[in-house]
This record gives structure tokens, C-alpha cells and sequence, in this order.
């Protein structure tokens, strides 16, 4: 996930007591950093939702599939 529009993003945790993170973005001149900034968290749920849907799915395709292995194993007992 790239935004051509920011230059540089870094961040940096002073102490990790503390509950603080410092963010730096730098963009050209056609957005502020706090739009880069809502556009990558945007971009990031989204991603994070794909994610979750794929990994909900392989979870029930192999609940399924250890549901069926064991009552086969039950039947044949």
C-alpha cells in the first residue's frame, strides 16, 4: 500500500511505558499529512477486512472438514 502523495512516513515509541506513539508524514503539496494519514488507516481496515474474511472462511472449511473426518471415524467404530 503505497500513496504516491506522501514522501515520508516514519513513527517512533518514546518509551514503551508510555502510552504515546510519534508519527511523521511528509507529503507534496496535494494533501496534508493528516489526509495521508486517513486515507492509510482507510486502506488498512480494508485490507485487515479481506483478511478476516479469508481467514473466517478457511476456519469453517476446516471445521467442517474435522466434523466429517471424526463422525467417519465414529461411524466405522
Amino acid at each position: 500500500m503505497k500513496d504516491a502523495r506522501v514522501e515520508f512516513c516514519g513513527y517512533s515509541v518514546p518509551h514503551p511505558s508510555e502510552d504515546k506513539i510519534n508519527f511523521r508524514i511528509q507529503t507534496d503539496t496535494t494533501c496534508s499529512a493528516e489526509d495521508a494519514l486517513r486515507t492509510g488507516l482507510d486502506n488498512l481496515q480494508q485490507a485487515t477486512e479481506v483478511v478476516l474474511k479469508k481467514f473466517e472462511k478457511a476456519m469453517a472449511k476446516h471445521k467442517k472438514q474435522t466434523e466429517s473426518a471424526a463422525n467417519e471415524s465414529m461411524d466405522q467404530s
